[in-house]
C-alpha cells in the first residue's frame, strides 16, 4: 500500500470510507465554541447531536481557512455564492 502522506486528499478520503470502523457523519447543523486552549464542534443532523469534535485552536484556524478556500473555489466555478444557513432562514421566513 502506498505511503498515505503521498496520497491525494481524495484518495485518503476514499480509503477511509472503505475501512470498517471509521465513523462517517452527515451534518446539516452544528454548534461551535472555544475554551481556554481548545475548540469544539458539535455535529448535528436534524437537531440531534451525532458527534463532538475537539481540536486545538491552530487546528481550528487551519480548518476554517481550508474550508473557506474550498467554498471560494466552488463559488468561482459556479459563478454564484452559496448561501449560509442564516441567509437561507432569512429568505424562508420573509413575509
Amino acid at each position: 500500500m502506498p505511503n498515505e502522506n503521498k496520497l491525494s486528499y481524495q484518495e485518503i478520503t476514499k480509503n477511509a470510507l472503505l475501512k470498517e470502523g471509521i465513523p462517517n457523519f452527515y451534518m446539516n447543523g452544528f454548534i461551535s465554541g472555544v475554551g481556554l486552549g481548545d475548540a469544539y464542534l458539535v455535529l448535528q443532523t436534524n437537531g440531534k447531536t451525532t458527534a463532538v469534535v475537539n481540536m486545538s485552536l491552530p487546528t481550528l484556524k487551519t480548518l476554517a481557512h481550508n474550508l473557506m478556500a474550498t467554498i471560494q473555489g466552488i463559488e468561482e466555478k459556479l459563478e454564484q455564492e452559496t448561501p449560509t444557513l442564516q441567509e437561507l432562514q432569512e429568505q424562508l421566513t420573509k413575509e
